[in-house]
């Protein structure tokens, strides 16, 4: 009876989770954003030596510029003096199937570093891991979702980053 009950609460535990996500933005030395960033996105690059199914470039620059606009990060014009470069590190698409079977099994993985310049200037770094190692039916669609939780999270880093010095 343990057994069962044990097993049932590790299931349920697997059912629950799904999504992983570590991120760390750097400032330089002694920067600060004085008032809020209007951030543009200037080049999206895939570092991974693979070539995929999709264009995890576009699908990239898709989710950044989503959030940044749902975030008013984004500039609206070519003369915002903040421009971020986004290099895809690692990515695998993952299989909803294989998590489901086992977690850890099909993982969706994408590591992003960002660099953030101010007139071709480094004012700061961001290395962001995500990484959905669990779940069922519902992470099917995970392969995309990766790109648009890890420019909330890069968007979220930004805000936190902002809101501290104001």
């Amino acid at each position: 009876m343990k057994k069962i009950v044990y097993l049932s609460v590790f299931f349920l535990l697997i059912l629950f989770t799904g999504c992983s996500t570590k991120s760390s933005l750097v400032l330089k030395d002694g920067y600060s954003f004085k008032e809020k960033p209007s951030i543009n996105i200037d080049k999206i690059t895939n570092n991974t030596s693979k070539i995929y199914e999709h264009n995890i470039e576009e699908t990239m620059k898709e989710a950044l510029m989503k959030e940044f606009k749902d975030n008013n990060l984004l500039a609206l014009s070519d003369n915002s003096n903040i421009d971020l470069e986004v290099s895809i590190l690692n990515y695998e698409e993952g299989n909803a199937f294989k998590r489901w079977l086992m977690p850890g099994w099909g993982a969706t993985i994408l590591n992003v570093e960002a660099i953030l310049k101010e007139n071709g200037n480094i004012i700061a770094t961001s290395k962001i891991n995500n990484n959905i190692p669990a779940g069922g039916a519902y992470t099917i669609g995970a392969w995309r979702q990766v790109f648009f939780d890890t420019a909330e999270k890069l968007v979220e880093d930004i805000q936190n980053e902002y809101k501290q010095k104001k």
